[in-house]
């Protein structure tokens, strides 16, 4: 299978999940902006994730390219959610950040350790203003065990 090919069937494979999801997401209350029902959120990013991915078919219908498939961020990004989720579920929010960061920050060959700790910092610093001091949620900051 060709890059042109693989392009093409992963940005149909997207538009088949933003469809579906936005299906899905139509038998939820919509609201209004000002006050969102719970198919608000879903059916924007559905919606969303619908239009890229037609995008990114019309564009490798019309301007193929034949380049060599880089495995490396597509392991790191996955090995990114697995993590999140573990990390999550096992030690709370700022070690699931840490570990995010510092898994996507090897899909780039030249990024160095002291970039991504600072961004490490950062983003959990933020995640912990957003989540815990803006919206209120009661997510565990650190936890050890189940």
């Amino acid at each position: 299978m060709t890059i042109v090919s693989v392009r093409l069937v992963v940005a149909a494979i997207l538009a088949l999940i933003g469809i579906a999801a936005f299906i899905i997401g139509l038998g939820f209350e919509f609201g209004t902006a000002r006050r969102m029902g719970p198919g608000y959120f879903p059916l924007v990013l559905s919606a969303i994730l619908t239009i890229l991915a037609l995008c990114e078919i019309i564009s490798s219908l019309l301007k193929p390219e034949v380049q060599h498939l880089d495995w490396r961020p597509l392991i790191a990004i996955l090995s990114a959610v697995a993590a999140f989720a573990v990390t999550m579920h096992l030690f709370g929010m700022i070690p699931a950040f840490l570990a995010v960061i510092g898994l996507t920050t090897l899909s780039e060959r030249n990024f160095g350790w002291l970039p991504a700790l600072m961004l490490a910092a950062t983003i959990s610093l933020a995640a912990y203003l957003l989540f815990s001091r803006f919206l209120g949620m009661s997510l565990p900051l650190f936890q050890f065990g189940i």
